[in-house]
């Protein structure tokens, strides 16, 4: 446990995104405070440089954190000034009190 946790020198933000409507019924985009928390923050190489893909051109990053309710792919996480949507999440049952996420930089 102790190895884990000396791996979590980041702080990130957790902001939940709202569900709530404009007066035309558009999304307004706007985020809820969801907490902090101390995580491990590394980049990630594009899977598939030849395909071209149009989310690949974002900057990815590997994100742990510990466990906790709520995370999801509504959740944007602030770090360093940089704002990173969560795109996937992974929860291995070998290794119960983290989570790995995967996040793409949003401009």
């Amino acid at each position: 446990m102790t190895e884990f946790a000396g791996n979590l020198r980041e702080r990130v933000v957790l902001e939940t995104r709202l569900s709530d409507r404009d007066s035309r019924a558009g999304a307004t985009g706007r985020y809820s405070y969801d907490g902090v928390a101390w995580a491990a923050v590394s980049p990630l190489m594009p899977a598939d440089m030849a395909s071209a893909d149009a989310l690949s051109a974002m900057p990815r990053w590997q994100v742990t954190i510990r466990k906790r309710e709520g995370v999801g792919v509504r959740t944007r996480l602030t770090w360093r000034g940089k704002y990173l949507a969560v795109r996937a999440l992974v929860s291995d049952p070998r290794a119960p009190a983290q989570m790995q996420l995967t996040c793409e930089e949003v401009r």
